[in-house]
Order: C-alpha cells, then sequence, then structure tokens
C-alpha cells in the first residue's frame, strides 16, 4: 500500500467507516471508530469475524472506568490485557445484540463516561493497550488509526477468520480480498509514518 493512500483509508475511519486493518504482527480484522459504533457497522463486523468483538482502549483508560484484567494472568508479552467483558448500563436489553453491543462501545468511547455507566460482565470485550509496549498487535494498530483519524482513543477491531479455512485467521491476501468484496479500504497499518502520528497528536511507534 502507498504512502499516500493513508488518507483514503484515514478518511473513511474519520467519517466513521469500517476499514480492514492488516498489522506487522500478521493479524487482520474489521475496525471503526467506537465512538461512530451502530448497528450497521456493529452487526458486519460480527457476522464477519470470530464474532469476539473487542474495543481497544489505552490502558489509563481502561483504568478509569474500572476495567481490570479478565484474570490475573491475561496480561501478555503483546502488550495488551483482555479485561472484564461489559455492556452498557441504559439503554440496553440483553446485551448481545448489535444495537446493544454498539451502545456499550460509545460509552467505552464517550471521554465522560464513568465506572457506573457500565455492567460487568456483559458481552464486548476490552483491550487494554500499553502505551510503550513496541509489540505488533491489531488492537495496538486499530487504536492509533482511530486517534489518527480524529476520534476519541477507543476502536472496535474484530479478527477476520480464513474463507478457506475457519480453524485460522485471515492472510494478508484474503484480507485484501475481503475488502474488495465489500467495497471496504484496506490498510496495512505498517505504513502508519512517526510524522503522521505526530501530527496527529497520537503516540508514536516504540
Amino acid at each position: 500500500m502507498l504512502i499516500e493512500e493513508q488518507d483514503v483509508a484515514l478518511t473513511a475511519v474519520a467519517a466513521g467507516e469500517a476499514v480492514v486493518v492488516h498489522d506487522a504482527g500478521g493479524e487482520g480484522g474489521v475496525v471503526f471508530a467506537a465512538g461512530r459504533a451502530g448497528v450497521a457497522n456493529t452487526a458486519f463486523a460480527v457476522r464477519h469475524s470470530s464474532g469476539f468483538l473487542c474495543v481497544a482502549l489505552p490502558e489509563s483508560r481502561c483504568d478509569e472506568l474500572a476495567l481490570p484484567p479478565m484474570s490475573p494472568r491475561t496480561r501478555r508479552e503483546s502488550g495488551v490485557t483482555v479485561c472484564v467483558t461489559v455492556d452498557a448500563a441504559v439503554g440496553v436489553s440483553t446485551g448481545i445484540s448489535a444495537a446493544d453491543r454498539a451502545r456499550a462501545a460509545r460509552v467505552l468511547a464517550d471521554p465522560a463516561a464513568v465506572a457506573a455507566d457500565l455492567t460487568r460482565p456483559g458481552h464486548l470485550v476490552p483491550v487494554a493497550v500499553d502505551p510503550d509496549s513496541p509489540k505488533p498487535g491489531l488492537a495496538r494498530a486499530a487504536l492509533r488509526l482511530v486517534t489518527l483519524a480524529g476520534h476519541a482513543p477507543a476502536a472496535v477491531f474484530a479478527h477476520l477468520v480464513s474463507p478457506a479455512d475457519e480453524t485460522r485467521m485471515a492472510t494478508g491476501e484474503e484480507l485484501r480480498a475481503f475488502a474488495a468484496d465489500h467495497g471496504l479500504t484496506a490498510f496495512d497499518a505498517r505504513n502508519l509514518t512517526e510524522g503522521d502520528l505526530a501530527r496527529a497528536g497520537a503516540p508514536s511507534p516504540s
């Protein structure tokens, strides 16, 4: 992907659209700003992915929202921590529907939200991202892309499964094919430059 094509992906994310992100770590999936989560993009991500819908957040924000690790040993060398699942505290039914999970995502993205705005456990998976870890990964790439596009630092992401073998994740070629089939922008996160991140006020890669 050419550097100038970053503008296409960033414009799409800024407009609240979903994009397909391929990270340097070999992971890939559907990504969009949590603050722009709605029924359509949330349902799309669930339907075409593993169904394990996550929201990447800075570690500090997870602490503010009282989102503890799923277990004391969930912290990995990848620099991300899977936190206790959540639902929005109000305006939802069972929490599992696309509408309910979209609402929970918007709460996570709301800078004015507090811990009491969420119930635990729920059906949406917050993932805390360590800003000091140099390890690649879809959560980190999604968070950087959404922040660079001008949104609050909260990114919905869902890993895409290989259409040829449901026991493994999609390859880069399969990710690009999926994006083309669905009219989405395919973005290689390795093309995010430090200069681009600095201009957006996002943390530069380590």
